[in-house]
């Protein structure tokens, strides 16, 4: 059951760059508005586990509503297919974030190749995007054209970067439980339909932007994130993680369908290489939990005074 919570959050989540690139034109506020406060009321059923102090309260849903935002409007202003691959650099930022200063040279340099590989895999995508797009524009435009990509970029590494942040808080505080996801959604998702309705009206949307937007509440940005949770704390931990470097693949597919674009080699190679990062960062992170185990053992041991016992 666990593995299957986590196959489908797998899924989910690949298809929201294409959900939202299927709202173009939609104002971003009220996407947001409307899949987060969906993705918070699935969860007020459980509304008993939403007894949370101030501090993390705002701190997660700040984080939530910037992170959406954030992707969003850089899916919006620049190449679906690159700023997603950006955006999947958050495993690595977490496992980067997440290091301790004490850590060995060895693991310094796992997470030092990780981040190499994954941000040179990402460039290589990029690049392999643009690069046609380049040739086929005015002189003229290529400028304009180059900083439009190059800040829609930026902002997906900016999302990642919330996004590690969001995950590393709820490490921190792993005694909160993750019913209490809706507690988060939900103000982030209000605040964007306040911001939105402050500065503008009810979009006019056709019956599939509305079947979009129920989809990506339930789904992607509703359901996917209990699911996940549940995953990580009933099923095996090494086949979860396995699974989640699919994600940025089942992603680019997923786009390069909608877009009815070739994917080139080189695309593909850089998919790979992000793909790769992810695994080897997971490893190093494997290794320093398995040396800290030892240590541990060793220390127990130690402190009793006996010798095991063969």
């Amino acid at each position: 059951m666990a593995l299957f919570g986590i196959a489908m959050t797998i899924l989910m989540w690949s298809t929201l760059a294409t959900s939202v690139d299927l709202l173009h034109g939609i104002p971003i506020l009220f996407v947001n508005g409307i899949a987060l406060t969906i993705g918070g009321v699935i969860g007020l059923p459980w509304v008993r586990h939403w007894k949370l102090p101030l501090g993390l309260l705002l701190l997660g849903s700040g984080l939530m509503f910037a992170y959406h935002v954030i992707y969003f409007f850089a899916l919006k202003l620049g190449d679906p297919i690159g700023v997603s691959l950006v955006h999947y650099l958050w495993p690595i930022i977490i496992v980067c974030m997440a290091g301790r200063p004490s850590s060995g040279e060895g693991e310094r340099r796992t997470l030092f190749l990780s981040a190499l590989l994954g941000f040179g895999g990402a460039a290589a995508a990029c690049w392999s995007v643009q690069q046609p797009l380049l040739a086929s524009d005015p002189t003229s435009l290529v400028g304009q054209h180059v900083l439009r990509q190059a800040a829609a970029y930026f902002l997906a590494l900016v999302s990642a970067f919330a996004w590690a942040g969001y995950s590393i808080l709820g490490k921190r505080y792993s005694s909160v439980s993750s019913l209490s996801v809706g507690a988060f959604s939900l103000p982030a998702g209000l605040a964007c339909l306040a911001l939105h309705f402050a500065t503008r009206e009810t979009p006019s949307l056709t019956a599939q932007d509305w079947l979009v937007l129920v989809y990506m509440g339930v789904g992607p940005m509703g359901l996917a994130f209990y699911l996940w949770d549940f995953g990580m704390k009933k099923g095996n931990t090494g086949t979860t993680t396995a699974l989640s470097y699919a994600t940025p693949v089942l992603s680019t597919i997923f786009l390069g369908f909608h877009a009815e674009q070739k994917l080139s080699p080189m695309l593909w190679l850089g998919v790979a290489m992000v793909t790769a990062s992810i695994a080897l960062a997971r490893s190093g992170k494997k290794a320093r939990a398995k040396k800290d185990k030892l240590y541990e053992v060793k220390g127990t041991v130690g402190s009793s005074g006996d010798a095991p016992t063969l």
